[in-house]
C-alpha cells in the first residue's frame, strides 16, 4: 500500500502507528489527509461566501496571508541558515513580520 500519510505527516504518522498499530494507524493517517483535502476544497469552493460573510474584508485577509507568509519565510531563514532553535526563531520571525507589516502600512 502507498503510505502518503508518512510523507505528509512525518513523525505524527509514526505516533499514530505506535498508538493504534500499523493498519489502523495507516487508515487514521490517510483519513486525516482526506479530511484536510476536503476542508481545503470546501474553503476554496466557498471562498466568496467566506470572505463576504465573515466580517473581514479582502484587504484584511490578504494582510493576514502576507504576514503569515513573511513569518514562515523568516522562520525558514532563521532555522535553516542560522541554525537557531525553533521557539526563538518563530518568536523573532513573528515579531519581524509584524514590524515589517507596520512599516509598510505607515509608509503607505
Amino acid at each position: 500500500m502507498v503510505d502518503l500519510a508518512s510523507l505528509v505527516l512525518g513523525g505524527f504518522q509514526d505516533s499514530l502507528d505506535g498508538a493504534f498499530g500499523a493498519s489502523v494507524g495507516w487508515v487514521a493517517g490517510h483519513l486525516i489527509l482526506v479530511g484536510a483535502v476536503a476542508l481545503v476544497t470546501l474553503a476554496i469552493r466557498n471562498r466568496d461566501h467566506i470572505v463576504n460573510q465573515s466580517g473581514f474584508s479582502r484587504d484584511t485577509l490578504v494582510d493576514v496571508a502576507a504576514t503569515g507568509a513573511a513569518t514562515l519565510f523568516l522562520f525558514a531563514i532563521f532555522t535553516n541558515t542560522f541554525g537557531w532553535p525553533l521557539a526563538p526563531a518563530l518568536a523573532l520571525a513573528l515579531v519581524s513580520a509584524m514590524s515589517l507589516r507596520w512599516h509598510i502600512l505607515i509608509v503607505e
